[in-house]
């Protein structure tokens, strides 16, 4: 599961850019492969953009 997942979410708050940047690596591939299903990507995507927008960072699409 850990080369599914990944690590690097471990330690993230969401608290700053890095962070956010750490969560989106970790949902990537659970998305790409089909782990989550597409609306599950999309709300984390979406929520993602926001956080990003809240901590003055790049929104990426």
């Amino acid at each position: 599961m850990r080369a599914i997942v990944g690590t690097d979410i471990i330690g993230a708050q969401g608290a700053a850019i890095g962070d956010q940047d750490a969560i989106d690596l970790t949902v990537a591939g659970p998305c790409a492969v089909g782990v989550y299903r597409v609306e599950e990507c999309r709300r984390h995507r979406a929520a993602s953009a926001a956080r990003r927008r809240e901590l003055g960072g790049t929104v990426v699409r």
